[in-house]
């Protein structure tokens, strides 16, 4: 990368957040960026504080060249955490989309925008995920 500056805090946080609403600001360092995505409300039923997600958490690490990833799909519980749970079938197709339509946003700002890698980390556990063509 010919350009330093590009890889600060400031402004990749600045880039994440023009992504969509998935960039964690608060949970973030320059170390660890963190992603989610509440795709399907459990029981919309519930008051809004005791709700229940589907969805997803995807989080970024530096690297020298860019940044390793990891993620995971389950349930954002009514105390603020996820929980590494399986997915319903009838929820599946929306929090896959979701995490599709992110991860292409993510790979084309980083590969081509700023000519960083993207990159599975060791760590991940799920299946890994392809850039857009």
């Amino acid at each position: 990368m010919s350009d330093k500056t590009t890889l600060s805090h400031g402004r990749l946080k600045t880039r994440f957040t023009a992504l969509g609403p998935y960039f964690r600001e608060e949970i973030s360092a320059p170390e660890r960026y963190f992603f989610d995505s509440l795709s399907v409300c459990v029981d919309a039923e519930k008051d809004p504080d005791a709700r229940e997600f589907w969805g997803w958490w995807f989080e970024l690490a530096p690297t020298e060249d860019g940044f390793n990833y990891r993620y995971g799909v389950g349930l954002y519980d009514h105390k603020g955490d996820w929980v590494n749970e399986s997915i319903p079938q009838e929820a599946r197709e929306a929090v896959d989309k979701t995490l599709t339509n992110f991860y292409t946003k993510l790979y084309t700002l980083l590969d081509q925008e700023l000519n960083l890698s993207l990159s599975p980390s060791a760590a991940l556990t799920e299946p890994k995920l392809t850039g857009a063509k």
